[in-house]
C-alpha cells in the first residue's frame, strides 16, 4: 500500500467538465511473483504477473468540451482503449494474430492479458456446470457498450453466444451425466417485473418458499442446443424497453436477467440426487446523470429507478465483499431476484484469478468504463475491487 500511495501522488490527474479529478493516464500496478520448490536447490524458478489496472475513462468531446492538452490526452486515451478492445475481441475469438503492438498499453500487457473470456467467464460457467450458482453482468454508465458486450453481433459474438457454446460443449462431453436445461428471460422496468418470453405475463410477483428460495412465475423454455438459447434471447429482446435519450439512440430502460437453470444427475444412479444451479446473464441499464441526459417526464422517472436499483446492487456487492452478516437484498427487486445467485462476488471472480496467479499463471484485473464512473475508487477503495465496467 505504501508503494501504491507513493505512486498516486504523481499520477496525472486534471479537472474536466465531467470530473474534478479525472485520470489522464492508465496505471498498471504489477506484482511479480517468483516461486520455486524449497526441496529442489537447483530447481526451476516460475515467474508470474498480476496486473491491477486502473484505466482512464473513455471520453466524448461532445460531453467533455475538451480543448488543448485535455483534448490531446482524451484522444490518446480513447485510441489505446480502442486497441485494448480489439485485442480482447481477438483473444476471445481465438485469432492467430493479436495486435498487441498497436498501443503501449497492450504491448505491456502482452504477457499477462491472456484469454479474457477464458480467465474470467469460463471458470464461472465451469462452476455453474458443477452445481454452483453464478452471475455475470455488464455494468457501467449509459451508452458505454454494455448491451453489445452481452449480445454481440454476427461477426463479434457476445457473452450469450460464448456462454451457450461452452455450456453445450460441456454437456456433449459429459457422457456419465444427464442434464435438463431451461431458460427464462425477464426485465425489471420501473421496479416492475415483466416476462420477456410471454408478453401477456407482466407485473410478476416475487414469492418465497419455506426454505427462503425466491420464486417467480416466469415462463421457462426447455433448450437443448445453442440455437434455441439464442432464439429465446432474440424473442425477448423484441419487447424489451428501449428509448432514445440525449446520450443514446437506443438506451436500455430496464435491467434484464437471462437465467439458465441447470438440472443434472449421475446417469448411473436411477434414483440419485438432482443438482440444480442457476446462471444469470445480466444486462443492466446504464447509470444516468440528469445534467448529461437532460431527461424529463417518463425518461426522468426511468432514470431515477435505474440509478436507485444500481445503488442498491452496489451496496449488496460491498456488503458481500466485506463479509457482512446482513445483506440488504430486499431493498430492490433486482437484488432480491439475485439473492440466491449473486453470492460472494469477490470469491467467485477475483479470488480465482489471484489463486491462478499464485500457481504460476498470469492474470489481469481491471476497472474500465466511461470517465467519471468510479473506476479509481473501485481499485483503491475499501475492498471494492468488484465493480467491473464494460
Amino acid at each position: 500500500m505504501e508503494n501504491m500511495m507513493q505512486g498516486n501522488k504523481i499520477r496525472r490527474v486534471a479537472a474536466t467538465r465531467m470530473n474534478e479529478r479525472s485520470s489522464r493516464s492508465h496505471t498498471i500496478f504489477r506484482i511479480t511473483l517468483e516461486s520455486k520448490d524449497a526441496n529442489q536447490k537447483d530447481g526451476p524458478v516460475h515467474i508470474s504477473y498480476l496486473n491491477l489496472m486502473d484505466l482512464a475513462g473513455s471520453e466524448r468531446v461532445s460531453l467533455t468540451k475538451a480543448a488543448g492538452e485535455r483534448l490531446k490526452e482524451g484522444a490518446n486515451i480513447n485510441k489505446s482503449l480502442s486497441v485494448l478492445g480489439n485485442v480482447i475481441r481477438q483473444l476471445s475469438e481465438g485469432k492467430e494474430f493479436i495486435s498487441y503492438r498497436d498501443s503501449k498499453l497492450t504491448r505491456l500487457l502482452s504477457q499477462a492479458l491472456g484469454d479474457v473470456y477464458g480467465s474470467v467467464v469460463k471458470p464461472l460457467v465451469d462452476s455453474f456446470m458443477e452445481g454452483f450458482n453464478a452471475t455475470i453482468f455488464a455494468y457501467g454508465q449509459t451508452s458505454s457498450g454494455k448491451t453489445h458486450t452481452i449480445l454481440g453481433n454476427k461477426t463479434d459474438p457476445g457473452l450469450f453466444q460464448l456462454v451457450s457454446n461452452q455450456l453445450f460443449q460441456h454437456v456433449a462431453d459429459q457422457v456419465d451425466k444427464r442434464y435438463l436445461i431451461r431458460c427464462c428471460y425477464i426485465e425489471i422496468y420501473n421496479e416492475k417485473i415483466n416476462d420477456l418470453l410471454d408478453k401477456s405475463n407482466q407485473g410478476l410477483t416475487i414469492r418465497e418458499d419455506i426454505k427462503g428460495n425466491v420464486l417467480l412465475d416466469a415462463r421457462e423454455a426447455v433448450v437443448d442446443n445453442v440455437d434455441k438459447v439464442m432464439e429465446n434471447m432474440m424473442q425477448g429482446n423484441k419487447i424489451r424497453r428501449v428509448a432514445a435519450t440525449r446520450m443514446n439512440e437506443r438506451s436500455s430502460r430496464s435491467h434484464t436477467i437471462f437465467r439458465i437453470i441447470l438440472e443434472s444427475k449421475d446417469a448411473n444412479q436411477k434414483d440419485g440426487p438432482v443438482h440444480i444451479s442457476y446462471l444469470n446473464l445480466m444486462d443492466l441499464a446504464g447509470s444516468e446523470r440528469v445534467s448529461l441526459t437532460k431527461a424529463a417526464g417518463e425518461r426522468l422517472k426511468e432514470g431515477a429507478n435505474i440509478n436507485k436499483s444500481l445503488s442498491v446492487l452496489g451496496n449488496v456487492i460491498r456488503q458481500l465483499s466485506e463479509g457482512k452478516e446482513f445483506i440488504s437484498y430486499r431493498d430492490s427487486k433486482l437484488t432480491r431476484l439475485l439473492s440466491q445467485a449473486l453470492g460472494d462476488v469477490y470469491g467467485s471472480v477475483v479470488k480465482p484469478l489471484v489463486d491462478s496467479f499464485m500457481e504460476g499463471f498470469n492474470a489481469t484485473i481491471f476497472a474500465y468504463g466511461q470517465t467519471s464512473s468510479g473506476k479509481t475508487h473501485t481499485i483503491l477503495g475499501n475492498k471494492q475491487i468488484l465493480g467491473f465496467s464494460n
